[in-house]
């Protein structure tokens, strides 16, 4: 394991709080860097949890410092050498003003999201990584911001494997993974939708609704869904498969039972 695969965040308060951290600030904070951490390390391992990430040093003398390290899940290969190469990659175009389409819309929202109280509820917030440095600046949330404004919408459909769904505090998100163009596509669902979309996780599905297209995007990377048509698995056409062979037989048999006392008759 390599002693620099580490992310260290921190964190300075207001002056009119002598530069303490809010309780709340803090917890949006760590949130939004462990959903941007683990949305990486699905990435790097084909969509599935491969790592954990726990807190290595913690100081609080102000300004807050927080490292974070990875570690392999049970069964699971160390990854995070790959995770620390794809958080510096998303940094590298953040402050080189590359082009972002190509970063994960949910992972953009995710450093919003730790950009989002600098300058309100904290005075400046620094992410530091191996060779790499992010100030958390206005200047970073309007390339953010920029990144993810929606250019297109149209109505389409999608199909591919349905997974990672959350509802917490009313969040409503799956996603999608397409058997073409877009590794995957975040989707969005009403609540009178959640019996079906509970159902259709980790099944193959056709989804419709209002597709949303960032700028300079060749593939959507949002859809709010309006139908979700979930194909049947492969145990259940066995099974229906296995239903008609038996029907089948029955029906065979009764035409056995019917012509053979006629034909001994005849």
């Amino acid at each position: 394991m390599a002693l620099d695969d580490r992310i260290t965040l921190i964190i300075e308060g207001l002056p009119e709080d002598d530069g303490q951290v809010r309780l709340a600030a803090f917890m949006s904070q760590l949130q939004n860097l462990n959903a941007a951490m683990s949305r990486l390390d699905r990435d790097v391992n084909n969509g599935k949890a491969a790592s954990y990430f726990r807190i290595a040093e913690l100081s609080y003398k102000s300004p807050v410092r927080i490292v974070i390290e990875p570690q392999p899940l049970p069964k699971a290969a160390y990854v995070g050498h790959l995770v620390i190469e794809s958080l510096g990659r998303v940094v590298e175009a953040l402050k080189n003003g590359h082009d972002l389409t190509q970063v994960d819309a949910d992972i953009l929202e995710n450093f919003r999201g730790l950009v989002r109280p600098v300058g309100k509820t904290v005075k400046n917030a620094t992410l530091l990584f191996n060779d790499h440095r992010l100030d958390l600046t206005e200047k970073v949330g309007i390339k953010i911001d920029e990144a993810l404004a929606i250019d297109e919408e149209c109505e389409g459909a999608l199909e591919g494997m349905l997974d990672q769904i959350n509802v917490h505090l009313g969040a409503n998100t799956l996603h999608i993974y397409p058997e073409v163009g877009a590794r995957k596509v975040t989707c969005h669902f009403p609540s009178k939708m959640f019996d079906d979309a509970v159902t259709a996780v980790g099944r193959r599905v056709t989804i419709s609704g209002t597709l949303n297209y960032r700028a300079g995007a060749s593939f959507p990377c949002q859809i709010s869904i309006t139908s979700i048509e979930t194909f049947p698995q492969e145990y259940e056409l066995r099974s229906v498969t296995d239903l008609s062979d038996s029907a089948l037989k029955q029906h065979c048999s009764r035409m056995n039972e019917t012509v053979v006392p006629e034909l001994r008759n005849s």
